[in-house]
């Protein structure tokens, strides 16, 4: 009876630390944007392909912080759910697109919306 109770406790045991090792191993196949859209999902965070750049503020000694759709996001720390997040002076670059304020991208066909007028954003010196 003993023994059953210890060989029950042993196969417990490596078959939970098998599952979390399998766990850690399934993220390395995925891409970035495919990772973040996971962790998104296990945080309860709308993941979306289409993003828009509603303004970026940077301050003089602090850090830089791009509005996307809606939301404060910033490089350091990285964002959760943009991880590939490039802050510029006048744009951003997400996943190597870049995305000047006012306008909205879809990542996945490329397709781009301009919400503002040609010189309608300026930038100061």
């Amino acid at each position: 009876m003993r023994m059953n109770i210890k060989l029950l406790f042993i196969i417990s045991l490596l078959l939970s630390s098998g599952a979390a090792r399998a766990h850690a191993i399934g993220t390395l196949f995925y891409s970035p944007t495919e990772r973040a859209a996971m962790v998104a999902a296990r945080a309860g965070i709308s993941q979306s392909a289409v993003y828009t750049l509603n303004g970026i503020t940077q301050r003089g000694a602090g850090k830089t912080v791009a509005w996307i759709n809606g939301r404060a996001a910033t490089e350091d720390p990285p964002d959760l759910v943009i991880p590939t997040l490039v802050i510029k002076r006048d744009h951003v670059l997400i996943e190597g697109h870049p995305i000047k304020v006012g306008e909205s991208l879809d990542i996945i066909s490329g397709q781009r919306v301009l919400r503002l007028p040609e010189q309608a954003v300026q930038v100061k010196p």
